[in-house]
């Protein structure tokens, strides 16, 4: 096919992949200005039976007009053409510039959550916009997300317009049935495996990405419940306790217990980043930072103590049987992330009820705070950590500069960076502050200037 002049317009220039009925090729389009490369998908009919072909024909012209609305938009290729030649069929699109996600996972290196949040953020919002056209990928992975180099966004690529054909006319021509598969193992869920894909089951693969950034593993070295079926990851990533259970129930074994939409995800994350003002790439400041009492106990033990103040176990077990009702065999991880990080019950069931649909937020609320609040009779337990008001050792105007700097490096996030550690250790020295800081930038040259510029 190399050097094939398609249409009499496309010119062949490589052979990406395929088989069977279906191949992928990288051309030129000769008839614009400067030739730019574009994506040719050719579908081979399995035979030349004019009823058939009239079916392939309609499937065909039927993906094209969907591929042509969701080109749309911005994070998916655009659609150029679609033709018909010598009974066979093409549909030519969008060649885009960039690298896969692929090339940015590394064996055993992990992403930050902020870089998480952003993937989530950018794919949900396009998933949103291809689920509202009731078309389902059907194969989110890393190889098909591309990062554009011009603004860093990331783009959603081979939505298998062909292989969904392909699966249909296979089972016109007696060749198949609807249980055939599209999707790649590792990212795909049960009931895509089985033939018969919804919408959440490209969440799932979503999830499946975020939970390989966050740990540095590929989902074939995951291991699961050999008695539910549920992903066991958490342990082997450092990840919030308000991230984790929106991840985990994005990849939860039945679809019926996942979030149903696109739009769902984006609501609980935008919701909890705004409730608990997340901080996200200083989730977990170093031990150093924290007040510490002046006695003989360790960092780690005070830690645990502020843990365990905020919940007893009768308290946490009585909101587990309730949660249980809603969200299943996730209430117990949920309530014990949650609950390590709260500093009020308010707060603890709060967090908790984003992950409840709205009839359901009410009445958990209502039962839990009313068992709480009768259930102790002592006040709320005194935090540890200094009042926000309390002033830095260090100046003003030093915060200002380590503030602007770090801006011109991450973005407006670094404020937020600033003050979370300023509000953490108080006393810190100016020194420790820019350290502190440093331990957040991702890019080691960055993090080399941020200090010189500060420290010299």
């Amino acid at each position: 096919m190399l050097g094939t002049l398609l249409d009499g317009r496309y010119q062949v220039l490589q052979v990406l992949g395929g088989g069977g009925f279906g191949q992928t090729y990288i051309a030129q389009d000769t008839h614009r200005p400067g030739a730019p490369r574009c994506v040719v998908k050719h579908l081979k009919p399995c035979t030349h039976n004019p009823e058939f072909l009239t079916t392939a024909r309609r499937l065909f012209n039927s993906e094209a007009e969907t591929l042509e609305k969701l080109g749309h938009h911005d994070q998916i290729p655009r659609l150029l053409a679609y033709f018909e030649q010598d009974q066979e069929f093409f549909l030519v699109q969008e060649f885009i510039q960039g690298h896969s996600l692929k090339t940015e996972f590394f064996p055993g290196q992990r992403w930050t959550e902020e870089q998480v949040v952003q993937l989530l953020q950018q794919i949900l919002g396009i998933l949103e916009f291809v689920h509202s056209h009731k078309v389902i990928h059907r194969d989110v992975k890393p190889d098909n997300i591309i990062r554009r180099p011009q603004d860093c966004k990331l783009v959603l690529i081979d939505f298998g317009a062909v292989k969904q054909i392909q699966t249909q006319l296979l089972t016109v021509a007696g060749h198949g049935d609807t249980t055939i598969a599209i999707g790649t193992p590792g990212y795909m869920a049960t009931e895509q495996g089985q033939g018969k894909p919804r919408p959440n089951s490209d969440i799932y693969s979503l999830g499946i990405i975020a939970i390989q950034a966050l740990t540095g593993l590929h989902p074939k070295q995951l291991q699961e419940d050999p008695n539910t079926g549920e992903i066991l990851w958490q342990h082997h990533a450092q990840v919030s306790p308000w991230l984790a259970p929106i991840i985990s129930k994005m990849v939860l074994y039945h679809f019926k217990e996942r979030y149903q939409t696109a739009t769902e995800v984006l609501q609980v994350l935008q919701q909890v980043i705004s409730d608990t003002e997340v901080d996200y790439q200083l989730t977990q400041p170093p031990l150093s930072l924290m007040q510490i009492p002046q006695s003989g106990n360790s960092q780690q033990n005070t830690v645990r103590q502020e843990v365990t103040s905020i919940l007893n176990p009768e308290q946490q077990k009585y909101l587990e049987s309730i949660l249980l009702q809603y969200v299943g065999p996730l209430a117990p991880t949920l309530i014990r992330q949650i609950a390590a990080s709260a500093s009020s019950y308010q707060e603890v069931v709060d967090t908790l009820s984003v992950h409840l649909g709205e009839k359901q937020k009410n009445e958990f609320k209502q039962k839990s705070m009313m068992f709480l609040r009768e259930s102790t009779t002592n006040s709320q337990p005194k935090s540890n950590t200094v009042p926000s008001q309390a002033v830095p050792a260090i100046s003003d105007r030093f915060v200002r500069q380590c503030e602007q700097e770090l801006v011109r490096l991450i973005g407006p996030i670094a404020t937020f960076l600033v003050q979370k550690v300023i509000k953490s250790a108080p006393q810190i020295t100016e020194e420790e502050l820019v350290n502190t800081l440093k331990s957040q930038i991702p890019d080691p040259k960055k993090a080399a200037e941020f200090q010189q510029r500060l420290l010299p």
